[in-house]
């Protein structure tokens, strides 16, 4: 867990990118160098020098920025670097951070730019799914037809990628969450929890989403028993992403 203010992290990657972008324009000028005496030489190093920073570059952007919501889930630290500016021009971060602090209005806001900048069929099909989120989280479950639909619509649309429609499970959990078919989708989340793969940089935020819509689905069954244990389960393993605060929100219905 980082201990570390939003500020300080990002203070701490800047002076990290500041490093190797110095190191990288020293070795540019070594390459420009070695261009005038033999040119062959002079453009295979900076084409390995180039491959070779690369990774370096995201590697810190992955553990020091990206890490405090997919490792540390701090969905509060997360969304102050997002105002600090350590994500320009990656709005998905910003929708990231939305989503994780509850800020619906936001994710709407970004949504409704994102529809109006792009007409790609992935980009559309992952606003409807953010559109879901929200409703499922304000438990808005009847509003979740729609956005079915509209995914069908898109995935008809667009025949020639729709295996990649398919990678999209979430849709057939909003579908049988709205036809109130809970027993469905805890068996699918109960199948999903199985098959997450811990190397996935998004593991731990896809294990709290998944492990929700199970909760959800076991308090509208009314077995309360596993219910209040799911819920728990989010809180302890999660307490600093929004979902801590509406599985708080379902014990307190409870009680």
């Amino acid at each position: 867990m980082n201990n570390k203010t939003a500020k300080e992290i990002y203070k701490s990657y800047k002076i990290k990118a500041a490093l190797l972008t110095a190191l990288y324009i020293a070795g540019l000028a070594l390459c420009f160098w070695l261009v005038t005496e033999n040119s062959l030489l002079g453009i295979g190093c900076t084409v390995v020098l180039a491959a070779s920073l690369r990774a370096p570059f995201e590697k810190i952007r992955e553990k020091d920025l990206e890490g405090v919501i997919y490792e540390d889930l701090d969905a509060e630290k997360f969304s102050e670097l997002v105002e600090l500016g350590a994500f320009k021009r990656h709005n998905r971060f910003q929708i990231l951070a939305a989503m994780n602090t509850g800020d619906y209005d936001k994710v709407l806001a970004l949504v409704e730019q994102s529809e109006k900048k792009t007409d790609n069929p992935v980009e559309q099909c992952n606003n409807l799914y953010r559109k879901g989120y929200i409703y499922f989280e304000k438990g808005e479950f009847d509003k979740l037809p729609e956005i079915v639909r509209e995914y069908e619509a898109l995935k008809r649309k667009h025949p020639k990628i729709a295996h990649v429609f398919n990678s999209y499970t979430v849709f057939d959990k909003f579908d049988a969450f709205a036809d109130e078919d809970y027993e469905y989708v805890i068996g699918v989340c109960d199948i999903d929890l199985k098959e997450l793969n811990p190397k996935n940089q998004n593991y731990k935020l896809t294990k709290i989403n998944v492990s929700f819509y199970r909760a959800v689905s076991l308090y509208m069954m009314g077995d309360m028993d596993e219910a209040k244990k799911a819920f728990e389960g989010i809180i302890a393993y999660a307490p600093k992403v929004h979902k801590a605060k509406l599985a708080q929100e379902y014990l307190n219905k409870m009680n």
